[in-house]
């Protein structure tokens, strides 16, 4: 009997150190200064690991969180590239220069109608209609979207802001010809409303938050009052998808849990993220505290919803032909959009 019970403690502390070699090992390979995200992925080898390119956009999004704290999975190595540009990010994504990025939800369809079928969306966020709206000068008589009547509005007609303004002028019961539609983007868009060009200015956060604390300027409307979501998806190319699924599913855990964990540390996440994207830390902080709480799952209703907003952005002349929603999301990533553990509770 005592040869059994030393034979079986013998097993338990091999395995122990087996254990423990292992973790050391995951220690060893994660980059200096990498936050690691929790739990490993079926199919992944920290000994030989998958490498994901990963485009960070500045204008919104989670993404250049993840690069201000290099988030590392076991078995992933993660290479970040910033574009301050959008346009250049889009660009490098579209020749396959990168595995994943952020963008909006009406890009994510016109990249997957562009490509036939082969960009799709592997996470999406929650709504975040509060991180975009509609500014006036601080000093202006307006007070509502209808009283900009025959003023200039100031956006981009390829975005979802143009089917929100729609929206916004069938609710005033206007006509779209009762404005004048200014198309400008980046800096000089700002510049334009911040010289007084245009009367109202349709931007989002982080800009939105820094253009208010600079001037002054006034929000009378937001996603809300458009009845838009502006959902930020996070797309990938099919071949990625097949070749690398089990890195990307790493990947949406780790955003997953890197949107909890700036939720619950909003002064932290501005110290770290201001300087990546030359943003104040006030206007970073406000950004997240009234955008998305974290990624969803794409399920029926998501799948509903989504179809009836494409359907309308195909109506509004944005999208040059239909897309199916079906197609456009999948829904093979649900497992990895709670943070770790959320699901056991």
């Amino acid at each position: 009997m005592k040869l059994v019970q030393r034979a079986a403690r013998r097993q338990i502390l091999l395995a122990l150190s087996c254990l423990v070699t292992a973790a050391t090992w995951v220690a060893l390979l994660a980059p200096a200064g990498a936050q690691s995200a929790s739990g490993a992925v079926a199919g992944l080898d920290p000994a030989a690991p998958v490498t994901l390119t990963v485009g960070v956009p500045r204008n919104f999004g989670y993404l250049s969180t993840l690069w201000a704290r290099n988030v590392q999975v076991p078995g992933v190595t993660i290479e970040y590239k910033y574009f301050p540009n959008f346009i250049d990010m889009l660009t490098a994504f579209n020749a396959r220069q990168l595995d994943i990025t952020e963008i909006g939800d009406v890009g994510a369809a016109q990249s997957f109608a562009a490509s036939k079928g082969s960009v799709r969306v592997i996470a999406v966020t929650q709504p975040n209609a509060e991180n975009t709206g509609l500014l006036v000068a601080k000093d202006s008589p307006y007070k509502s979207f209808a009283d900009l009547k025959g003023k200039q509005l100031l956006f981009l007609k390829s975005t979802n802001t143009y089917l929100g303004v729609k929206n916004q002028i069938a609710d005033a019961k206007l006509k779209e010809e009762d404005f004048k539609i200014v198309e400008l983007a980046g800096p000089s868009a700002v510049k334009a409303f911040q010289t007084g060009q245009i009367e109202g200015y349709y931007t989002i956060d982080p800009n939105m938050a820094d253009v208010i604390e600079k001037t002054g300027a006034r929000l009378i409307a937001t996603g809300v009052d458009m009845r838009i979501e502006n959902l930020y998806p996070y797309v990938s190319h099919q071949k990625v998808i097949e070749e690398k699924k089990a890195a990307l599913q790493a990947f949406v855990q780790a955003l997953s849990d890197t949107i909890a964990w700036a939720q619950a540390n909003p002064d932290e996440q501005a110290r770290l993220v201001a300087p990546k994207i030359q943003f104040a830390e006030s206007a970073i902080r406000a950004t997240f505290q009234r955008g998305a709480k974290g990624l969803q799952k794409i399920d029926d209703g998501f799948y509903e919803r989504q179809q009836r907003n494409l359907d309308a952005l195909l109506a509004a002349g944005v999208l040059k032909q239909a897309v199916s929603a079906r197609d456009l999301y999948l829904n093979s990533f649900n497992s990895s959009v709670s943070p770790a553990g959320e699901e056991a509770k």
